[in-house]
């Protein structure tokens, strides 16, 4: 076992590949290309695998991100965020290294300014919102999608690339059919969108992204391409959602336990918010918890241990509520494993990877 002293973010190379590998493959058996968001690795090491299998273009959360996946040597890149107007000078060093940068817009006076300041034409996606209530122009509304498509056909610099959905409501299902009624229902919208606008513009891509429906969707007849992130790593939510085996996890944190308390039945690990963020799920007695306990082993972890939960949360701490026969097998200086609730703000927050054989993966936080 490795000699853990901290809390210490573990990634299992194998499942991650595996992860990698079967999104790559389903989206070859159904016709989609797959572009896949670098938000929740960070890593350069890691769009390394996925290029591994394939993968010519990512996708990532912000301008820096997108920078420094420009300087791994990638080149064609879509930042999944409405455009930020202020960070021209950084668009344009990239556009001018080479990188084929493509923006998301939501409205024509980002358009007019990006026309205006951009040293190189750049991509643009419209961005839609079909239903998730995040960002995007409301698919439904026709005429506010086409005063932006227009502000683009006139611009001199910008050009339509496609249209862009995420349904992030998925997140919030209850069963498969749910999340695969929600998809069918955003391609309708966005390949209504293009049809719309098809007399003024050709070859308009349609691209969805979001780990449930990646993942799940067979019928993804309509899209052109596909962008998620979290099925990299997948965590406890696509887990609880059905969305992948207890076994596809890739990422678990190795905590130090530091105390126990017999009275309260609880014991304390060196494990807090800021390594875990606060995100929960629930019990089937409605209580928050904020992970699941595994056993580390030499070749990774057991399957999640039932009679005991990470149910407590402050900035450095972690508590765990234990059952009584639990309790006692469990020692101050033992090292246990958690499976998080979001792999993507645990690793966010970690800014680190150790495999399980020691070597460390790049994080771009790292330093």
């Amino acid at each position: 076992m490795l000699p853990i002293t901290r809390p210490t973010l573990l990634l299992d190379e194998t499942k991650c590949k595996t992860n990698i590998q079967r999104m790559c493959q389903k989206a070859s058996r159904l016709g989609v290309k797959l572009v896949p968001h670098m938000k929740t690795p960070q890593s350069a090491e890691i769009a390394g695998w996925c290029e591994q299998e394939g993968v010519e273009a990512i996708t990532v959360s912000s301008i820096k991100m997108a920078a420094y996946f420009a300087k791994a040597g990638w080149k064609d890149i879509t930042v999944a965020f409405p455009v930020n107007v202020l960070e021209i000078a950084e668009i344009n060093q990239m556009l001018q290294d080479g990188v084929d940068l493509k923006l998301f817009v939501v409205d024509a006076e980002v358009v007019q300014r990006l026309d205006a300041m951009v040293s190189s034409p750049v991509n643009l996606l419209i961005e839609l919102d079909a239903g998730y209530n995040r960002t995007g122009i409301d698919a439904d509304d026709l005429q506010a999608v086409k005063t932006v498509a227009k502000s683009i056909a006139e611009a001199r610099h910008v050009k339509l690339y496609g249209l862009y959905c995420h349904p992030g409501n998925t997140y919030q299902t209850h069963s498969i059919e749910e999340v695969r009624q929600i998809w069918s229902t955003a391609i309708k919208k966005a390949n209504f969108v293009r049809n719309a606008l098809s007399q003024d513009f050709e070859d308009i891509k349609v691209r969805i992204g979001d780990t449930p429906g990646c993942t799940l969707v067979e019928d993804m007849t309509g899209v052109d391409e596909i962008s998620a992130g979290n099925f990299i790593f997948y965590d406890l939510v696509m887990n609880y959602l059905n969305v992948c085996d207890e076994s596809d996890i890739a990422v678990a944190m190795a905590c130090p336990v530091v105390a126990k308390n017999t009275v309260r039945g609880e014991i304390t690990i060196h494990g807090g918010g800021v390594h875990f963020s606060k995100d929960h799920l629930f019990d089937d007695s409605e209580q928050k918890f904020f992970g699941e306990v595994v056993i580390l082993e030499e070749e990774g972890w057991s399957p999640i241990i039932p009679g005991i939960r990470l149910t407590s949360l402050s900035q450095e701490h972690g508590t765990l509520k234990v059952s009584e026969g639990l309790f006692d097998q469990i020692q101050i200086g033992d090292v246990l494993g958690i499976l998080p609730i979001h792999s993507c703000l645990t690793a966010n927050l970690m800014k680190s990877y150790t495999i399980l054989d020691g070597k460390q993966v790049s994080h771009m936080e790292a330093g």
